[in-house]
């Protein structure tokens, strides 16, 4: 009689451990598969941090994040072969990038290349660390009440989307 209830109790845990497994099973490959504008957008995502990670180069250079921004000046207009150089990195998706640094007590930020973006757009951004002294006395984030080595930091946002 013993031994019959020991069987009886094992197939109930058995076809209970069955039903469990099934369904965490169906469960999961529910989440973990992704939709085609996911797969869409973390590519737009990863292309968005390598162009920045490629433009993050020498400041000598003008088509560089830290060459465009040491020679912006008060019309946030960024050279030509700066903007020539992200065309080329994102090509075929189309861009925007805006700027964010603190100026005394508030943060400021201005758009440098105006396109407006899809509800599709992703973002991505990067830090650059530029030296006060490093900037000539007409640029936006020039600050002539700290010495020359106090660091200023921009974020530059690139935001991407497909045509």
């Amino acid at each position: 009689m013993v031994k019959a209830q020991m069987m009886t109790l094992e197939g109930i845990m058995a076809a209970l451990l069955l039903f469990v497994v099934t369904y965490t099973l169906f469960q999961s490959s529910l989440v973990v598969s992704p939709l085609w504008s996911e797969l869409s957008d973390a590519q737009l995502k990863q292309i968005a941090y390598d162009t920045l990670r490629v433009l993050d180069g020498e400041p000598s250079r003008n088509d560089t994040l830290k060459g465009m921004l040491i020679k912006l000046n008060s019309s946030f207009e960024p050279n030509d072969e700066f903007v020539k150089a992200v065309r080329t990195l994102v090509k075929p998706a189309n861009f925007r990038i805006e700027i964010y640094w603190v100026n005394g007590s508030k943060i400021e930020s201005r758009v440098l290349v105006n396109n407006n973006p899809t509800p599709e757009a992703v973002a991505a951004s990067r830090f650059v660390v530029l030296r006060n002294g490093e900037l000539s006395p007409d640029s936006p984030f020039y600050r002539g009440d700290v010495p020359s080595y106090t660091p200023v930091v921009v974020e530059v946002r690139l935001i991407l989307w497909r045509a």
